[in-house]
């Protein structure tokens, strides 16, 4: 499996302490979250409303800094901060949700392996977060627009994974076309987010740290409602063309976003 080619076996050893110290820290500090937001979800408490307004989602980030990696994040001055959407980010590491969390600004949701939601203990973090089931077989697509619609109405975006599977190489994988066409459905409108330096922090094969800066950038509302099954690839396409920009050059078009299909 490819990892980047700065990646020595010195390198690994140097951080392996440090590295572990991370991820200790890190399962702590994501086990203190669940531990203290079960007892305000079993009471009632809408988990939707501790993400944002008591700080949990941007908290979810802080295992970045942790791993002296910090966060930084480039709204695209169109990009409307307010909106539910749904939001497309690239799959580079075990990593992305948390830099999800530190980067949206709105209460969020992902999408779930349906299989995982009935794990012991984890499946249960996914239910109470409001994750939404992929399952197989036909019918699955009309399922999710349905749930993108629920969770639209309490206020709630969507996180997806386009690519389905983490990169190997650093470079977007071939997208899948559900989650373009379950945004078109619940006529939600699609917000790229991508993220640089998280291939050098934590490739996947890679357990060891390596010390990155990760740069985020969040481009503006791309607008799907109407759109024949015809203009999806399109669709498809634009966002594919913002996220390259951002990982290969680091270059924002947000101007793209807003040009019509």
């Amino acid at each position: 499996m490819p990892v980047p080619s700065s990646r020595t076996v010195l390198g690994d050893l140097v951080w392996a302490p440090w590295s572990v110290v991370g991820w200790t820290g890190t399962l702590a500090w994501m086990g203190t979250i669940a531990a203290v937001a079960l007892p305000m979800t079993l009471a009632g408490v809408p988990f939707e409303n501790l993400q944002v307004r008591l700080g949990w989602q941007p908290a979810v980030a802080w295992p970045l800094w942790l791993m002296l990696s910090p966060l930084r994040v480039t709204y695209d001055p169109r990009y409307d901060k307010a909106r539910v959407s749904v939001f497309t980010q690239n799959h580079v590491s075990v990593l992305d949700a948390n830099i999800a969390c530190g980067t949206i600004p709105v209460p969020l949701c992902g999408l779930e392996n349906a299989a995982h939601l009935q794990l012991p203990g984890y499946g249960w973090l996914l239910r109470m977060s409001n994750a939404i089931p992929v399952r197989k077989g036909e019918g699955r697509f009309s399922e999710i627009a349905d749930a993108f619609r629920e969770r639209a109405s309490r206020g709630v975006s969507v996180l997806a994974f386009p690519e389905a599977h983490r990169t190997i190489d650093g470079k977007l994988r071939p997208f899948k076309s559900g989650v373009f066409r379950a945004a078109r459905d619940a006529g939600l409108p699609i917000v790229p987010i991508v993220s640089r330096g998280m291939y050098r922090m934590l490739p996947k094969g890679s357990v060891t740290v390596r010390p990155s800066r990760i740069e985020v950038y969040v481009a503006p509302q791309i607008e799907t409602e109407g759109l024949s099954d015809d203009q999806l690839p399109a669709l498809m396409d634009r966002v594919r063309t913002v996220m390259e920009a951002w990982i290969e050059r680091k270059e924002m078009l947000g101007d793209l976003c807003l040009e019509p299909l």
